[in-house]
């Protein structure tokens, strides 16, 4: 039987790695969004994962309407203080999930 994962745990920094770097955030994500212009189209967002929002920060600032699905609840709460309803945030798996 496999060991259930917990989500919360996981993206907790530890002495001996981090969840994310600013590496992460200063550059790959800036070089996504650039990546991403090409198909980019106006309407609604689908963010898989988004951690505490740093990179739903960035889609806020082209999208109105950004839905994030994230496993982890606390990540969720920690993106909720910074964004409160401008974003709907779906807690669960992406296999688990079911959106309108």
């Amino acid at each position: 039987m496999i060991n259930p994962r917990d989500y919360d745990t996981e993206f907790e920094d530890t002495p001996d790695h981090k969840y994310a770097y600013d590496f992460d955030f200063g550059v790959i994500h800036k070089y996504m969004m650039q990546a991403y212009t090409p198909f980019r189209r106006p309407g609604s967002m689908l963010e898989l994962g988004s951690y505490k929002g740093d990179f739903t920060r960035r889609l806020l600032e082209d999208f109105d309407d950004v839905t994030c699905v994230e496993a982890s609840g606390q990540a969720i709460a920690i993106a909720k203080e910074r964004f409160g309803e401008r974003v709907n945030f779906v807690h669960g798996l992406f296999e688990d999930v079911r959106l309108p």
